[in-house]
């Protein structure tokens, strides 16, 4: 987030501002950790692995992939998603080839709708806000010409 966009958050929040306005920038930044929207980002293969395996998925997602004499589809979409989770490398739930592949999953049972769901989720984190970074929004805010118009 940059201090522009923290500005205009605090700016957006009764509480964060009242917080702000006090300078008491520790209690603003953990409203703004609560009110901050979430960010995406890649899911480690080995936290991915296990919901499929707390959901029961992952068994037989790699039972149809090592079947090499099964028919395609789901094969190929069993295959690429195990391969995906096995190479250890950090998983972007909104890859369209992914999200393609777990909607043929989905249609041959594989997977469920509720299962993408969670996977997808996995992603989203929650913003950490700092003191150090209001502050950066105040100094930004006031470089800016906040102190023209008496606001800092």
């Amino acid at each position: 987030m940059t201090d522009q966009e923290l500005y205009n958050l605090i700016q957006s929040d009764a509480e964060a501002l009242t917080a702000y306005t006090a300078s008491d920038d520790d209690e603003c930044a953990a409203r703004c950790s609560e009110i901050a929207p979430t960010l995406k980002q890649p899911v480690p293969a080995a936290l991915f692995r296990k919901t499929l395996m707390k959901r029961g998925r992952w068994s037989e997602l790699r039972r149809v992939a090592n079947n090499i004499e099964s028919t395609d589809p789901p094969y190929s979409q069993a295959m690429s998603l195990v391969d995906t989770v096995t190479a250890e490398q950090p998983i972007d739930t909104e890859d369209p080839d992914l999200i393609a592949g777990g909607q043929v999953l989905v249609q041959h049972n594989l997977l469920s709708p509720a299962d993408l769901t969670a996977l997808s989720a996995l992603a989203v984190v929650q913003q950490t806000i700092t003191q150090q970074q209001v502050g950066a929004a105040r100094e930004w805010h006031r470089v800016s010409g906040g102190v023209s118009n008496g606001i800092t």
